[in-house]
């Protein structure tokens, strides 16, 4: 909810409630009860479930905890769930009525009739879902005594909280939509903001254009349709349908939740499948947000953020299916199957883990990072998570395609190809052909990366990536012939174009960093952006395969980009775009399958033999007018690296 100071409504974001429901007060606006109830009492019930996780966790945890100054060594977490419970109730509610109640479970039996059917003194299916899951976590409690009977209890419990808050979700969207429909700007602003914030780490941008007209503005000058539609767009982010939330008569409801399509490569597979793949970037853009949350708003909780980030790494959004978790992808034992992987483990010191290694360091500020600041941690856990985990993950699963179509299992060979894609595309940047600009995976970095070295397509679509998507095309068709043969060689085509734009984040990466390096030195007033997490990352992530190509261009590039971090920004010697520019020319030419042209050239400097050499002295200058052609060409300025 924020604004660009951290503000909401002039005050700090972190008091968001307090300052919207004080202005109704003041204005003595009738609707401010369903703003507490809305907004208020919602966050309550939500904090008090998290808080019965919490206390779930303190059997195995040393430093004990307290909640609201409560000691949670002597609360039973069964207390926060009925403490959930009546904050969701509320006292004199009777079953299904939405006139005798006064908290949530009234506001949801008033909307519940104008979006389900509801049979006579029964209650909506909403309410009967959500009083569900409160036995359901008492029950575990109590089976688990406490959650102490094994590690695992406390992660039962978080999973059961986790499919609790999307259907507490359900009443706030419906009242957003109803009130949409009844042209009510005030109670639109008031469920927006109840429940919008809920999908910020979904498509940012249908998030901030929802934000801006429902939130930021009080008068809606657009048509209805189109906003039910962007909202709709957003259901599947937090695992909702429509056929779970609904649609009021006359209106429809279309989620495209049936249509199988990561950026518009259209899978076979088993759509859930698949969607627990992709849905990784969202786990990858909260621990994203928690970090920035407590930069930003908690600076004084600032550790303990980067720790429920942690949290997050090591057991997902949803733990039931810790198999998915980002951890569980970066210490993958079947990662053996991947022909280069044995390159990655030589390079990193036989740690067949060194992704979770160097995460878990940046997560707890350990081993290189225990003088780096916390921006600096932040940007190399995003950029280790979108690429360097992926890229490896991404491969196990192609190479796992071959392997099981050797084995004749056919549908277990296009089942780990679509997840291979899923781990490549995400599902941020949507179903539309070329996908959108709101993902953060490697897809992505290809879109990004293609600006700078004009290697994008008319449409303005990376050519690397349309290459990549046609070979997963070509793979599908050698699976169903059973080809194993050819889908081996069209597996290792994948490889070698996926390293392309790694390659080409490297490189850019270098060049912006000696030209921030080189601003900061000089008398120049325009300083720009530094990239040295970035490439720090990126770095790693391509190293090994260098190494195997040329071991002197391997050490060359981690001189500059890997041995000085976090130091890079005061070294010299970090700050040589042309010695990296060399390196990767003169390995390019050693790594088999690997297309120079594919690169492209960066401040008209190619990388195949022929080409410009590279700029010794970049200059600042020429860089800025360099960017200003690129920012007329695309009119934004999405295309940087980060």
């Amino acid at each position: 909810l924020s604004d660009e100071k951290q503000e909401f409504l002039g005050r700090p974001a972190t008091k968001y409630a307090d300052s919207f429901i004080s202005d109704l007060l003041f204005l003595e606006a009738p609707e401010a009860p369903d703003a507490m109830i809305a907004i208020t009492i919602w966050m309550q019930v939500a904090h008090s479930l998290h808080s019965a996780h919490h206390a779930c966790k303190i059997p195995f945890l040393t430093d004990g905890g307290t909640v609201d100054g409560r000691h949670l060594q002597n609360i039973d977490p069964a207390l926060f769930i009925d403490e959930a419970a009546a904050y969701w109730i509320g006292d004199n509610q009777a079953t299904g009525s939405s006139s005798r109640g006064h908290l949530l479970y009234a506001l949801t039996e008033e909307m519940g009739g104008k979006f389900e059917q509801i049979p006579d003194g029964a209650e909506s299916n909403i309410n009967a879902q959500i009083i569900e899951g409160f036995n359901k976590a008492k029950n575990h409690i109590a089976i688990s005594r406490g959650c102490s009977t094994s590690k695992n209890s406390q992660l039962k419990l978080k999973g059961i909280i986790d499919e609790l808050i999307p259907l507490m979700a359900v009443p706030l969207l419906r009242h957003l939509l109803h009130h949409l429909s009844t042209d009510n700007p005030v109670m639109v602003k008031i469920f927006a903001t109840a429940v919008l914030p809920l999908f910020s780490a979904c498509s940012s941008s249908t998030y901030r254009e929802l934000k801006d007209l429902l939130i930021d503005h009080d008068v809606i000058e657009m048509q209805k349709e189109y906003i039910f539609s962007k909202i709709q767009s957003l259901y599947s982010c937090l695992g909702l349908t429509c056929d779970l939330v609904g649609h009021m008569e006359q209106e429809e409801c279309d989620d495209s939740s049936d249509l199988k399509s990561l950026a518009g490569y259209r899978y076979v597979s088993d759509q859930q499948t698949v969607n627990k793949a992709s849905q990784i970037d969202i786990d990858m853009r909260k621990v994203e947000i928690f970090i920035q949350n407590g930069m930003t708003q908690f600076k004084g909780s600032q550790e303990i953020l980067f720790g429920t980030a942690f949290g997050l790494y090591n057991y997902g959004q949803h733990s039931q299916y810790t198999e998915y978790s980002l951890s569980s992808m970066a210490r993958d034992t079947n990662r053996n199957i991947v022909p280069s992987f044995v390159s990655f483990r030589r390079y990193f010191g036989s740690d067949a883990n060194y992704v979770d290694t160097m995460l878990v360091n940046a997560f707890q500020k350990e081993g290189v990072f225990q003088l780096a600041s916390a921006d600096q941690r932040k940007r190399f856990i995003v950029f280790s998570l979108n690429y360097m985990l992926t890229y490896m993950t991404t491969l196990e699963k192609l190479y796992s395609s071959v392997r099981s179509c050797k084995y004749d299992d056919r549908k277990e060979a296009a089942v780990n190809l679509d997840l291979a894609a899923g781990y490549f595309v995400g599902s941020l940047e949507g179903k539309e052909d070329g996908g959108s600009f709101d993902g953060s995976l490697i897809f992505m970095l290809a879109k990004r990366m293609c600006v700078h070295f004009g290697t994008c397509t008319s449409s303005n679509h990376a050519r690397i990536n349309e290459r990549i998507i046609s070979l997963f095309y070509t793979s599908q068709g050698e699976i169903e012939t059973g080809a194993c043969e050819s889908l081996e060689r069209t597996v290792k085509e994948i490889e070698n174009s996926m390293i392309v734009p790694m390659i080409q984040g490297v490189l850019y990466s270098a060049r912006e960093n000696e030209i921030y390096y080189k601003q900061r030195q000089g008398t120049t007033k325009s300083i720009g952006t530094e990239f040295y997490p970035e490439g720090f990352a990126l770095a790693q992530s391509i190293l090994p395969i260098i190494e195997d190509a040329d071991t002197n261009a391997a050490k060359e590039i981690a001189a500059v980009m890997v041995d000085s971090f976090p130091f890079s920004s005061t070294d010299v010697a970090s700050n040589d775009s042309a010695k990296v520019h060399r390196a990767v020319r003169t390995a390019l030419i050693k790594l088999d399958g690997v297309d120079c042209s594919q690169i492209g050239s960066l401040g008209g400097q190619g990388f195949c033999p022929g080409d410009a050499a590279p700029i010794d002295n970049l200059s600042p200058a020429s860089h800025t007018s360099t960017s200003l052609v690129l920012l007329v060409i695309t009119g934004v300025l999405l295309f940087a690296l980060y």
